[in-house]
């Protein structure tokens, strides 16, 4: 209300200032009636003037300028479209000039807006953020899904909204992950085939007794992978193995008495090899691979 009473006084600030100017200039007092004898020198302000005044202020326009922008169209051409949907409207505005007033057209009233907008990044609309995500072919892979929709991997599985899910994949090269109308293609690892490793603990040769290679670790073997809790781990031959997480630890077993021992080693030479053999398979992937070795002995 204090603002609408501050531009009611500013308007008629105005026109009272500017009817005293040409009253001041043309010689004629306010209600156009003679307070001295008629003086044929004396300027008087004519009925079309008053009129011509009349319609300029009723075509100008005071803007409060606590309320509003004055802007050209040149300038709002640079804005940003949402800005444009604020203009309200186009109004003429009054001009003062020393001798003759006059009105200039075109300029633009903007209301500042009340409402912030909201710049949101480009690439945010375009890809989804979900972090780095690591996805491997043949395993068991977990996704978390931390959006308010469901997240669709297409042709495995759907993620409900703020929560995690475990999932098979097979040989695909990508999968694409879909959130909404998002999308996101993702290129999964190869699972890599298992490696196995032998290191020999005993010292073995000619020289080597049979019984000492049964009583002691002869080769420790070690399997390699990427995901080796999906791996079968099977050991043949005449051996006693036992287990530590990967690591195999792995005991000639194979003669139970001399005469066992003579039989074996009858028609043959010096120095006297028995071997086994380790065979690991991925149970997803369908990975094979097979490892070889043998004990070395010359006497019983």
């Amino acid at each position: 209300m204090k603002k609408n009473k501050d531009v009611k006084f500013i308007i008629y600030q105005a026109l009272y200032i500017f009817v005293v100017c040409v009253v001041a200039i043309k010689g004629a007092n306010l209600d156009l009636t003679e307070v001295i004898e008629d003086d044929p020198t004396r300027a008087r302000i004519s009925e079309d003037s008053l009129q011509k005044l009349l319609e300029i202020l009723r075509r100008s326009i005071i803007v409060d300028t606590s309320l509003y922008v004055i802007i050209s169209k040149a300038d709002l051409e640079k804005l940003d479209d949402k800005i444009k949907d604020l203009v309200i409207k186009v109004q003429p505005q009054l001009t003062v000039s020393t001798t003759t007033p006059f009105t200039t057209t075109n300029p633009l009233v903007v209301k500042p807006p009340d409402v912030k907008i909201e710049e949101r990044d480009p690439g945010e609309m375009k890809e989804i953020r979900i972090g780095a995500i690591s996805l491997t072919q043949f395993t068991i892979n977990t996704l978390n899904n931390p959006y308010d929709e469901p997240l669709v991997i297409e042709g495995i599985t759907t993620i409900p909204p703020k929560s995690s899910k475990s999932f098979e994949t097979g040989g695909q090269n990508s999968v694409v992950i879909r959130v909404g109308s998002q999308t996101k293609t993702v290129e999964l690892k190869p699972n890599e085939k298992p490696k196995i490793g032998f290191a020999r603990v005993s010292t073995m040769g000619e020289d080597t007794r049979a019984t000492q290679l049964q009583s002691t670790v002869c080769y420790r073997v070690t399997i390699s992978d990427d995901f080796p809790g999906q791996l079968d781990v099977k050991f043949s031959g005449p051996i006693s193995v036992k287990q530590q997480g990967n690591t195999y630890d792995v005991t000639m077993n194979f003669f139970g008495s001399k005469s066992t021992y003579d039989n074996y080693t009858e028609n043959k030479e010096s120095p006297y090899s028995v071997g086994f053999t380790v065979s690991v398979t991925d149970k997803i992937a369908g990975h094979k691979v097979t490892g070889q070795n043998s004990f070395i002995f010359g006497e019983y």
